[in-house]
């Protein structure tokens, strides 16, 4: 039976997060306000940073030994760009209060990680920054507090449930693998002993 840490790490998982993403940009490109091209683009360069640590690792070995650091951690840095900004269209009134309840769950989702032994603490820590960095730049660019309809973002959950559902063999980690591996030439990826010296 999977535990409390399997259910809050599941709602980092990229099959969630992005399918959730999706329909509210969508949306948000229908509305008369700019704040979907900042999303967009904070999702962007969040996403290409942490594939390029990971990649960086995967193939090459890349990190930080002193730290524990073998890249971003992608939950962390996903979940603290997107759930802060589905509470915040999710409201009507204190919106800002409700991206902050979203980064508090992307925390605690940060953290499933570290019971899970998929992270170490450097790497949720700054997963979490990198994602909190995006959401505040997109947030703090807005003079006006904004919200969707509550049936968009009921779609947007529900589609984000559904997706792990409809494809539970997905594994966005192992094709981050195979690309590092790819890219690299490397016949096997790097495993966390690589930063430490170990074989």
């Amino acid at each position: 039976m999977p535990s409390p840490w399997d259910f809050l790490s599941l709602l980092g998982d990229s099959r969630v997060l992005l399918p959730m993403a999706a329909v509210l940009l969508i949306v948000g490109w229908r509305t008369d306000t700019t704040w979907y091209v900042r999303w967009a683009l904070a999702l962007s360069v969040v996403g290409l940073t942490v594939l390029a640590s990971k990649l960086a690792f995967l193939g090459w070995g890349i990190g930080v030994a002193r730290l524990d650091f073998t890249g971003f951690s992608g939950h962390a840095a996903m979940s603290a760009a997107v759930w802060p900004m589905v509470m915040y269209v999710a409201v009507g009134r204190s919106p800002r209060w409700a991206a902050l309840l979203g980064f508090a769950l992307a925390a605690a989702i940060g953290y499933s990680r570290i019971p899970l032994n998929a992270h170490s603490w450097s790497e949720i820590g700054a997963g979490l920054a990198l994602g909190a960095l995006g959401t505040a730049w997109v947030l703090g660019r807005e003079k006006k507090p904004w919200r969707l309809p509550a049936h968009w973002v009921a779609l947007a959950l529900l589609l984000g449930g559904c997706v792990p559902l409809m494809l539970p063999q997905l594994r966005t980690h192992q094709a981050v693998v195979e690309l590092a591996k790819m890219l690299s030439g490397a016949a096997k990826e790097f495993d966390r002993s690589a930063i430490h010296g170990k074989k």
